[in-house]
């Protein structure tokens, strides 16, 4: 039987979070943080599982929050936002006024700005020196989640549908090791294809022991300059392009993704004075699909395998790659030189389809990129430009950004970026409209403001343009985005509003999206804090228009020094269509990503507590009821679910 939603419970929620009458705290951020990157979501079209591990990666770094009292310059650098001359400056300015005793102390600092501080407070603490010798003890931490579905998919059993993960991490400072299982829902286990977990991986860790930054061996991401040759770390699109920095980074892959990561090993060497150089190896098989002619049609990124026909695509093409990054730094100024190899057993095919023409084929790929930066106390200045090899030819990408900053709040930045449609890349991510770095250029301009008396500002205009015909395109196609942010604060108050609109072509038709989100909250006192969204979403076309709407209330207990914590939330949603659904961020479990895409008509309400068990453990759980007041039956397919009801109930225990 179904777990009912009443209408009591929603009308509570709603009244409630409603009342009517701050500065923010770090969860007030972390949330905001994460509802942007549900916006980006809808607005890129980005895979939503690839999103989560950004987010795990994140919380890996609020999870092990670093001492600014005691931190070197390469654990500054393991942050996405801080770059090497923020890193000397921080540094610079703790050895002239000794130790800090906050971490907004830091505005003083040269180049450090309020948003870094915002940040940093999420991802770092300030600890006296006694406490930090301690922080050195050798440190277990263990987590194991399991996904309860109470429901029944069409194509498994209920069973079959419950899916778990599990992740252990032993850790001592200098070294750490860790290994990690996932087994995704409808995926089969403790088979003669799949023994045990789905995907299983590990890792051991050396780092900051003489000339040595990191060296891993096992499982590990890699990212240099903007991106364009490799970037397997952070990117979080338009609307977070503070995260974006210039720099070289080698880290292990914590997280349970099973495609963007290397297999082999790695070491990150600082030679002093500004040098360093970083170099890795990768042999492991990916998933792909094989053509009759024993070609890849394509390299798939999914990781699912529940089906024969994904069964079949699993771990069927080895990829073997190698690169190095070589590099200087001094007062302001960086340079580096990136090189990779990629070879492929099987031959890439292009297929037949007109936008496919210009993707890769052959078994050799190959890429070098200079990346460069310039930083003063007002300007930056930095890009990677990049260049492709392959049997058929190459091509030419550039990135470029310059920011200008007024002072610890306010800057204003330029990102111009082109990217050949004969540049090819595998393990390419950077700033774009298009999730390939290939076939665009683009100029985007931006503002920032953080506090202009009570408001904070934020906009962008981004203008782009593809010469060759994307998916669904016959034709060169056009585009362009732009966004405005306010957001209100005045002592236990806060109100956002945020406008986008996008000007994009699609099976050769221009779409207009107009997305509008309103957040109010209250900080009702120090562990309460009450919050109402509303969302709308308007696509138009010459053909047709959709609209979709959403209004969003939440209540969360958070107390400081009780064992349980608290959130509560209901969703009501209505749109016409998928092209008007709403994307909306719930609390949910530690190293998840609460996205939650809604079309149709419905309501949701979700319901997560965290207890803590002692000094070591805790223990999380979540229960997620939505119902479609449209249809009879959920999605289709496989993933059919034969009912307008669907629950889950998702537990996580932790050790640490």
């Amino acid at each position: 039987m179904p777990l009912r939603i009443t209408p009591l419970l929603v009308g509570l929620l709603l009244t409630v979070a409603c009342i009517p009458a701050y500065a923010q705290t770090d969860d007030d951020v972390w949330d905001e943080l994460l509802q942007s990157l549900a916006d980006e979501a809808v607005a890129t079209g980005d895979d939503t599982d690839a999103l989560e591990m950004q987010i795990d990666d994140l919380n890996d770094l609020r999870e092990h929050p670093l001492d600014l009292n005691s931190a070197t310059k390469q654990q500054l650098l393991r942050l996405p936002f801080i770059d090497d001359a923020q890193a000397e400056a921080i540094l610079d300015y703790r050895t002239r006024r000794g130790q800090l005793l906050s971490v907004g102390e830091l505005l003083l600092a040269e180049g450090i700005g309020q948003h870094e501080v915002k940040l940093l407070k999420l991802v770092s603490v300030v600890m006296p020196v006694t406490e930090a010798i301690n922080k050195a003890k050798l440190k277990h931490e263990f987590t194991a989640r399991l996904d309860v579905p109470l429901y029944s998919r069409a194509g498994w059993s209920w069973g079959r549908g419950i899916a778990n993960r599990w992740r252990y991490v032993i850790d001592r400072g200098h070294w750490e090791a860790g290994l990690r299982g996932e087994r995704d829902s409808g995926e089969p286990m403790f088979t003669r294809r799949i023994p045990l977990w789905d995907a299983m991986g590990g890792h051991v860790m050396l780092s900051d022991v003489g000339i040595v930054r990191n060296a891993v061996v096992g499982d590990f991401k890699v990212a240099f300059g903007e991106g364009l040759v490799v970037n397997q770390g952070f990117g979080f699109g338009k609307m977070l392009t503070h995260f974006w920095r210039m720099g070289a980074s080698l880290r292990p892959h914590r997280s349970t993704d099973e495609f963007n990561f290397m297999r082999g090993g790695g070491a990150e060497l600082d030679f002093g004075r500004g040098w360093r150089l970083t170099a890795f190896a990768s042999v492991r098989k990916v998933d792909a699909t094989i053509n009759p002619d024993n070609s890849i049609s394509s390299v798939n990124s999914s990781g699912l395998h529940r089906t024969e026909a994904e069964l079949a695509h699993r771990r069927t093409v080895w990829s073997n790659t190698a690169g190095t990054d070589f590099g200087w730094q001094g007062r302001g100024i960086g340079v580096g030189l990136t090189a990779m190899y990629q070879h492929y057993d099987h031959a890439l095919s292009r297929g037949n389809a007109l936008y496919r023409q210009i993707y890769p084929q052959g078994y050799h790929f190959g890429n070098v990129g200079l990346h460069y930066a310039f930083r003063r106390s007002w300007l930056v200045v930095r890009g990677e430009t990049a260049r492709s090899f392959a049997a058929g030819g190459g091509g030419w990408a550039t990135l470029n950004r310059a920011a200008v900053r007024f002072g610890p709040n306010t800057q204003l930045s330029a990102i111009q970026r082109f990217y050949s449609y004969h540049y090819y890349s595998p393990h390419a991510r950077a700033y774009g409209d298009n999730s390939r770095v290939q076939n665009e250029s683009g100029i985007c301009l931006l503002a920032e403001a953080e506090r202009v008396g009570p408001f904070s500002l934020s906009a962008y205009f981004d203008l782009f343009y593809s010469p060759w015909p994307r998916y669904t395109m016959t034709h060169a196609s056009t585009g362009w985005e732009a966004m405005a942010s306010v957001g209100f604060t005045q002592r236990q108050h806060r109100l956002l509003l945020r406008f986008r609109t996008k000007s994009k072509e699609h099976s050769d038709l221009r779409a207009q999206d107009y997305h509008l989100r309103a957040t109010y909250s209250w900080r009702v006192a120090a562990e309460w804090n009450l919050q109402c969204m509303a969302f709308i979403h308007r696509h138009h076309t010459i053909v047709a228009n959709s609209n979709g709407y959403a209004f969003m209330p939440r209540i969360d207990f958070s107390p400081k020094r009780q064992p349980v914590a608290a959130s509560l939330s209901a969703v009501i949603f209505s749109t016409s269509d998928y092209d008007s659904r709403i994307a909306v961020y719930e609390p949910t479990l530690f190293r998840s990503f609460g996205l939650q895409q809604f079309y149709g008509r419905g309501q949701r309400v979700a319901a997560t507590m965290r207890v803590k068990l002692g000094r070591h453990f805790a223990l999380q759980a979540k229960l997620g009821v939505t119902h479609y007041s449209d249809r009879d039956v959920i999605s289709s397919g496989i993933t059919q679910i034969s009912s307008p009801w669907k629950s889950d109930v998702q537990l996580l225990l932790r050790y640490h």
